[in-house]
């Protein structure tokens, strides 16, 4: 009688357990990606009374005897299948179509966690976190001023320009080198930036405060500035500028047999650096180009390299003779007392199936920023439940890539994948996933479980009843 009053009351632990487990998916329905769970079972040891005898061939054995001490719980797992999809229109909220987690950290402990809740939102400082401020990993330096090796750099996952800008004032322009400098400029290549009031003239085109230009750092007190990031990224093609102070605007003759112009009074000398633009010009001559020049009295003739210019030799052959009205402008002297500000703006950014942040500027410029990583598990049963859509033990539960027992979490970091590689599933922006609770089972699961509850309770109830009748024997 009291083994039975025990396995009895170790029945109702158990379900009790099972109950709770029950309880817990039903609160959790509506909880963004969660992961029912479900109790497993399985009976403890058993006393035996008789050991089997063994047949032989004349006699048979005898059957052996044992009692068994109730049952257990052996697992409870997490059932890890997708959720079903809701579409938000919220551009920061993500499902996962298929296998993967994304990987979040607490900036303050460095301390990596899983997750499949993809409701994140962007902080003041433009990063993407989940809820309770983990912020979201991934490739983080995709901007194409950042070098190669940056931008397969794996950290927070950011919503900006790609790199900061801070205003400058007191910058000046050295024109034959189109080097501006400021000491201490504190300006880092692909930083955008415009001239809000005074602007330099610019040797092939038009400039406005509207005109953007993206900086490339020289040294800490040097740096030029460049139309596109990709020009910035890898130095070439740095914007020409002119000075305005030493120019001949008008009274050209171009004698087009001996592929030069004349003008008196032009103040230019054999070696100096000019320009030509506006106007109809000369053919064979191209607005914005830098030549180099070689004078003999009021006649000027163009070349290609300073040593053609002082050897008179290889003269840029002019085809036709334009208008006496184009510019030329010598490059000499510095220009002081500039301001640079900051540039474009972030127009518009979403996130593509691969997990890539989109960016649209205000200028018109667009470019992948950055990119959203996913990892799997080989043994997702391992990953622990923390709290607030999240999971840990991350090390223990075979990361994609790493085939020791455990792994940190650089290694974890390093071996993501985007989305769509690696076995991972790809992602679908404005949407979330929802919990995987099915509530009918879980109904259907409290029954059963309420009636082996019941059962174990009729078990100690019986055994009560027939000690009680036991115990009156003596009377």
């Amino acid at each position: 009688m009291i083994r039975a009053l025990n396995t009895g009351v170790i029945g109702m632990r158990q379900f009790q357990t099972s109950l709770d487990v029950i309880g817990n998916n039903l609160a959790n329905i509506n909880t963004v990606s969660y992961k029912g769970a479900r109790v497993e079972f399985q009976d403890t040891l058993s006393q035996t009374l008789r050991a089997p005898t063994p047949d032989t061939a004349t006699t048979s054995g005898a059957a052996g005897m044992q009692v068994g001490n109730g049952m257990t719980v052996s697992a409870i797992k997490n059932n890890m299948t997708q959720g079903a999809m809701k579409n938000t229109g919220v551009r920061t909220d993500m499902a996962i179509n298929g296998k993967g987690f994304f990987l979040v950290k607490d900036v303050t402990t460095n301390e990596l966690f899983a997750t499949r809740a993809g409701d994140f939102r962007e902080d003041k400082n433009g990063y993407l976190v989940t809820n309770d401020g983990y912020r979201v990993q991934g490739r983080n330096k995709m901007a194409p001023a950042f070098t190669t090796a940056e931008q397969t750099a794996i950290g927070d996952i950011r919503l900006d320009v790609g790199k900061y800008t801070p205003d400058r004032t007191g910058v000046s322009l050295d024109y034959q080198t189109n080097i501006f400098n400021k000491q201490a400029h504190g300006f880092e290549t692909g930083n955008q930036v415009k001239f809000p009031s005074t602007m330099p003239s610019i040797a092939n085109g038009t400039i406005s405060t509207d005109s953007v230009f993206f900086v490339a750092k020289l040294t800490d007190n040097t740096f030029t500035l460049h139309n596109t990031a990709a020009d910035a990224a890898t130095g070439g093609n740095a914007v020409n500028y002119t000075d305005t102070t030493i120019t001949a605007k008008t009274g050209f003759t171009t004698d087009v047999d001996n592929d030069k112009i004349t003008l008196s009074g032009h103040g230019l000398v054999t070696g100096d650096n000019v320009y030509v633009k506006s106007g109809t010009l000369p053919g064979g001559l191209i607005a914005g180009t830098p030549y180099y020049i070689s004078v003999t009295g009021n006649d000027v003739k163009f070349h290609t390299s300073s040593a053609d210019a002082l050897a008179g030799a290889n003269v840029i052959d002019i085809t036709t003779a334009g208008s006496s009205d184009f510019e030329l402008y010598k490059d000499s002297g510095t220009l002081s007392s500039l301001t640079l500000a900051g540039g474009a703006s972030i127009s518009q950014y979403n996130f593509g199936a691969d997990g890539k942040v989109k960016m649209l500027l205000t200028d018109g410029t667009q470019y992948d920023r950055g990119q959203l990583l996913l990892q799997t598990f080989k043994n997702e049963q391992s990953l622990t439940k923390v709290g607030s859509n999240r999971f840990n033990n991350l090390s223990a539960a075979g990361a994609y890539g790493i085939t020791a027992d455990s792994a940190g979490s650089t290694e974890i970091l390093s071996n993501a994948q985007a989305p769509g590689e690696g076995g991972t599933g790809r992602l679908n922006a404005g949407s979330l996933e929802l919990s995987n609770v099915d509530m009918a089972d879980e109904f259907s699961r409290m029954i059963t479980t309420q009636r082996a509850f019941q059962a174990n309770a009729r078990v100690i109830s019986t055994a009560d009843e027939i000690l009680k009748e036991m115990m009156a024997l003596k009377r």
